[in-house]
């Protein structure tokens, strides 16, 4: 078995509304990421690469997406309904000032209840909050009572406010949320030690090429077995990796057949509600 042919739950993508990624088409060209970022070149893409299914997740971002998060739901909620077989996605929420407290529950509750939609996404640097910040309590506190997981970006990447998303702080709210599902992005970034003595899942969006360009292979593979492969999950953070890049990489890991499938795709399918479960 190899990467190019095994059964993949891609658990880090961005697809964007068309009007987002006809702005980036005007702006930035055809070449550039997020110009291809449109639901059906991506189905096609996932075809191309043997992608059964893939997590869509926000970015709590308003230039990317909407700056109502429930359009941004609604919008991610329509794609799981025209495509089930291929898409599962994540919840949104963005930074409302003194209404972030009341309102965000209410938004992670209608788009689990009413939109289909199966975890959250908290993008600390682009809510400009912590990831231990107590105005998340709320928002958290509902996803552990509906039962959803929720992933925390985690890719404290440049000095100052991105330290926001740093896995330490991410810690800190499992210890207050025992009893909530949560998976670290980016296997932490550059800080992926507090990571890997978290007690999260850990997906390998974005930062694995980063990590082989600054490690090596040999230390990268020593990385992945740190966090070992009952907590690790394939993604890739589309459109910022690329699935050749990939697989190139994890080719070359020591995975074994059955590690390959639990981090491909058994590891998401855990996570996910039970009426998710695939």
């Amino acid at each position: 078995m190899n990467w190019r042919n095994c059964r993949k739950f891609d658990a880090h993508v961005h697809v964007l509304p068309g009007e987002r990624v006809d702005q980036f088409l005007a702006n930035e060209g055809s070449e550039a990421p997020w110009s291809r970022c449109g639901a059906e070149d991506f189905l096609r893409r996932m075809d191309r690469f043997g992608i059964e299914k893939a997590l869509l997740l926000p970015v709590n971002d308003p230039f990317l997406y909407y700056h109502d998060p429930d359009r941004t739901n609604r919008f991610l909620g329509g794609l799981v309904k025209a495509h089930p077989d291929r898409f599962r996605a994540f919840a949104d929420v963005t930074a409302s000032g003194a209404y972030f407290i009341e309102q965000t529950p209410f938004i992670l509750e209608q788009a689990v209840e009413e939109y289909g939609l199966c975890g959250l996404k908290i993008h600390p640097t682009n809510l400009h909050m912590d990831a231990d910040d107590l105005r998340l309590v709320p928002v958290l506190r509902k996803a552990a009572d509906l039962g959803v997981p929720v992933m925390f970006h985690a890719n404290p990447c440049r000095l100052g406010f991105h330290d926001n998303c740093a896995p330490d702080k991410i810690n800190r709210m499992i210890q207050i949320f025992p009893d909530l599902t949560v998976i670290t992005a980016h296997l932490g970034g550059a800080k992926f030690m507090d990571a890997v003595t978290g007690c999260t899942w850990a997906d390998m969006s974005y930062i694995l090429p980063k990590l082989v360009a600054w490690y090596g292979l040999e230390q990268v593979n020593r990385i992945l077995r740190a966090f070992g492969p009952e907590r690790l999950i394939f993604g890739t953070d589309f459109p910022q990796g690329e699935y050749d890049e990939y697989f190139d990489i994890l080719d070359q890991m020591d995975f074994t057949e059955a590690e390959i499938e639990q981090i491909a795709w058994g590891n998401i399918t855990k996570i996910l509600t039970p009426e998710d479960r695939i």
